[in-house]
């Protein structure tokens, strides 16, 4: 009998933490060097709160506001970690199953949580959402069945012309995560959510003629951003080598198609913790569409 993995098989071992007392600036630059999404806030040696790249967008001005560089800058300079981050912060400790961490990812709608010691809080790592999944695919091979057994059947698409912007309202109401690009039938493209969110930061970056992102997307398509139709699973495919796929390409779904190229649905990171956690929490929102 396999025994259940905890929370200390999966973890980050350290976490760079930030003060609820130095300026968002800060947090800015610790995300973006590190490449992550969210960072402890940690006072007297104990957890308090977390911040998230989610909170860091909504505290700082828009771009199309008008201001001057000088002005932006005396406004981020103003506001600290304390003013946004989340608290209370929801733990695990090393000791807890990795099925219940997962659980609370899900219930709590969030994609990362503090690992701290039982007896006295003290911060020893994160785990995130994709940390989870991570030691589930190394973990022995289960009986998950295949791809077409627990996909998402009811798919939206998208042809190569549609506009940008369309997509991305598509993606926010349908929360998938991914967009089938079909022309004729056939798969031509796979449009993700990241890369759509990815193509208008480096668009921001750019000038004050690109500010946001409805000014960006309305002036591309979704052939401008689309992947090529190599990103996909067969309906045979084991769940388990379709959550290893969506771990080596950094995504959160993929198409799920016939031998013949027949789109029949799209497996997401839902769907595998679905496959995880069994249909009791098939109603539960995905922590990968909360700011992680």
């Amino acid at each position: 009998m396999t025994t259940p993995l905890l929370v200390q098989d999966a973890m980050h071992p350290r976490a760079v933490t930030v003060g609820a007392h130095e300026p968002l600036s800060a947090a800015v630059v610790a995300m973006k060097e590190l490449g992550v999404k969210r960072l402890p806030v940690v006072q007297a040696g104990r957890v308090i709160g977390i911040v998230t790249d989610g909170e860091v967008r909504r505290a700082l001005p828009a771009l199309s506001d008008g201001l001057s560089p000088w002005e932006f800058t005396d406004h981020v300079g103003r506001v600290r970690v304390r003013d946004v981050m989340r608290a209370p912060v929801h733990t695990v400790t090393p000791q807890t199953p990795l099925r219940a961490a997962l659980r609370t990812l899900l219930d709590r709608r969030v994609g990362g949580l503090p690992v701290v010691q039982e007896e006295t809080g003290a911060l020893m790592g994160m785990l995130t959402l994709t940390d989870v999944l991570r030691a589930e695919a190394r973990a022995p091979r289960l009986q998950w069945g295949a791809a077409a057994q627990h996909m998402t059947r009811e798919v939206v698409t998208v042809t190569p012309d549609t506009p940008a912007s369309e997509a991305a309202a598509i993606l926010n109401v349908t929360r998938l995560h991914v967009l089938p690009v079909v022309q004729g039938g056939q798969l031509t493209g796979v449009l993700h959510a990241r890369d759509l969110r990815d193509a208008v930061d480096r668009a921001a970056t750019h000038g004050p003629t690109l500010m946001a992102d409805q000014f960006f997307l309305q002036s591309v398509t979704v052939r401008d951003l689309m992947r090529p139709p190599s990103g996909y699973l067969t309906e045979s495919v084991p769940m388990h080598d379709a959550l290893t796929r969506m771990l080596e390409a950094d995504v959160h779904g993929l198409p799920v198609i016939t031998q013949d190229g027949e789109l029949l649905g799209v497996v997401t990171i839902s769907d595998v913790i679905r496959t995880l956690l069994g249909d009791a929490v098939k109603a539960a929102p995905d922590p990968a569409l909360a700011d992680a």
